[in-house]
């Protein structure tokens, strides 16, 4: 929920996210733009840099970057699934799987975990409840090329990053993993990097959901008909509601986390089965 001036409080404005196979023709000409006039600052607009400097600003860019070889541009996050079933074929569908995703599944389990692992080590370093966290959002993710997904590109994470980071927690949970104590998922390993690299957990969770779209939307100029201006101009056009969910999460603890994207979710079962039309897959998702 949103905090109104008043103390109330409003739910977010998702009337943007309907059906994936509910294509009925619209007559906006953006029909997913969210009806917001003026949509949420990010939590650290608000006060400037606080207590965070351009160092920090930089890592959470470098962590970002599709440059940065975490292997998470490697997959298309269900799309090509989706794409092979026939229910999304256009920059339009690209764009409303997305905002179901970013507000059914990304941000309500990935980006609560990410928070909470985060804020758990301020002031406790508590990795035992960064573990089941992490074990937590690994068994939300049905399909196994999901899963496996999620642990490449938090290994990935956590080995690529052990020689720029000096703090203990960061060789603590990497040990952890290693040892198959929790899987590594990538949400709570950037979280767990971006607290070890004093990087705000707002912007920790804004750089996932910029590098989660950008997966899905590269992966959907090679899938479909899409040019770099339909990506750019859906990146531009969703962060109203990426702004508005981040805000409503932001204290949502982390034993609340949900998803809920079944279609999605059969459609990679479907893909990691073989059973599409035809053999040959671009992705590993």
């Amino acid at each position: 929920m949103v905090s109104t001036p008043q103390g109330g409080t409003t739910p977010p404005n998702l009337s943007l996210v309907k059906g994936w196979n509910d294509h009925t023709p619209s007559k906006s000409r953006n029909p997913l733009i969210p009806a917001v006039e003026n949509p949420p600052s990010p939590p650290f607009a608000k006060g400037g840099w606080g207590d965070f400097g351009h160092a920090s600003f930089l890592s959470a860019l470098q962590l970002a970057d599709s440059f940065f070889p975490t292997g998470m541009y490697a997959h298309s996050h269900g799309l090509e699934g989706m794409v092979r079933r026939g229910l999304v074929g256009a920059a339009t569908e690209v764009e409303e799987l997305l905002a179901c995703q970013l507000a059914w599944s990304v941000l309500p389990s990935d980006g609560v975990a990410l928070l909470n692992a985060y804020r758990v080590l301020q002031g406790k370093d508590d990795l035992a409840t960064v573990l089941e966290i992490d074990r937590l959002l690994w068994a939300m993710k049905l399909p196994t090329e999901l899963r496996a997904a999620a642990g490449q590109h938090g290994r990935r994470l956590l080995q690529e990053t052990a020689h720029l980071v000096s703090h203990p927690m960061h060789a603590r949970y990497l040990a952890s993993v290693n040892a198959k104590e929790a899987p590594g998922c990538g949400a709570v390993v950037l979280g767990v990097v971006s607290y070890c690299l004093d990087i705000p957990a707002e912007w920790a969770l804004l750089a996932y959901c910029h590098s989660y779209s950008v997966g899905v939307l590269s992966a959907g100029m090679k899938l479909l008909p899409m040019s770099h201006r339909h990506v750019q101009d859906i990146l531009h056009r969703l962060q109203p509601l990426v702004l508005e969910l981040t805000q409503e999460i932001g204290a949502r603890p982390w034993q609340e986390m949900t998803s809920f994207t079944p279609e999605l979710d059969i459609a990679s079962m479907v893909h990691e089965g073989g059973q599409g039309a035809g053999d040959l897959r671009m992705f590993a998702s």
